[in-house]
Parts: C-alpha cells; structure tokens; sequence
C-alpha cells in the first residue's frame, strides 16, 4: 500500500503512475487519503479514487471530478449510477457529454441537457433521434 508521501510524489512525477497505483487498489481507503487525494485537484484521479478505492460516490470525489465534463459524466455513470445534479451541470459544460448524460444517465431529455446538445449541430440531430425514438415507445 502506498502511503501518504508516495501519493503526493507519485502525482507530482506523473498523475498517471498515481491513476494507475488506484485502479490497481494499492491505495488505502481513509478519509485522510481521499482528501489528499482531492486537494490535488487531478478528475480523473478522484474518479478513480471512487470507483476503485471508495466504491462510491463522496461529495468530496465528485466536486473534483466535475472540474472536467466528461470525467463528470464517467463519474455519474459508474460511480453515482444516478443523476445528480452536480454531474448534470458539469456535463452540461458540452453538448457531447450532455448527450451522453441524458442518455446513460437520467435516461430521458431534461431542459439541461437539451440545451446544452443544442449547442452543436451534430449532437443536436443525434439528441432529436434519440428524443425522437423514445416517443414512439
């Protein structure tokens, strides 16, 4: 197990090496460890941290997490396994993960993330089909 001082180093030489160490769980699960873990501010090492070390969703982890959009909508899909709206919002930020997010996670077309899809055209005429195919069911 790494201990404190081997995180901090390990993200200061590479947050990879660090997401790797999590995904590998050779990271402690403590409430001190996932504070560090979270001051560093890296998403996708808070997300990792909740999947893989937490098994979970923590206020702390998805504050982090939603710093990036498409690390919210991960978070929101293996973590949280239901919508939020912390992760909606930071989804939101872009019309592919608002997209993604109405699909996998609320599983139906919110004002959010319609207007946030909207954005682009491409994702735009994806939202409508999609919207689209779940009136005909």
């Amino acid at each position: 197990m790494l201990t404190k001082e081997d995180i901090i180093l390990l993200f200061l030489e590479d947050p990879l090496k660090l997401e790797t160490e999590i995904f590998k769980e050779n990271v402690p699960k403590s409430d001190e460890i996932r504070t560090l873990i979270c001051e560093l501010g890296n998403p996708w090492c808070a997300y990792r941290h909740a999947r893989n070390i937490d098994k979970g969703p923590t206020n702390e982890t998805r504050t982090v997490t939603c710093k990036d959009p498409g690390y919210a909508y991960w978070y929101a899909r293996d973590v949280d396994q239901n919508p939020h709206p912390e992760t909606r919002e930071a989804c939101c930020k872009k019309p592919w993960e608002a997209y993604q997010y109405a699909v996998s996670v609320d599983k139906r077309p919110t004002k959010e993330t319609r207007q946030a899809a909207y954005k682009d055209k491409e994702v735009k005429d994806w939202y409508e089909q999609w919207e689209n195919s779940l009136k005909k069911i």
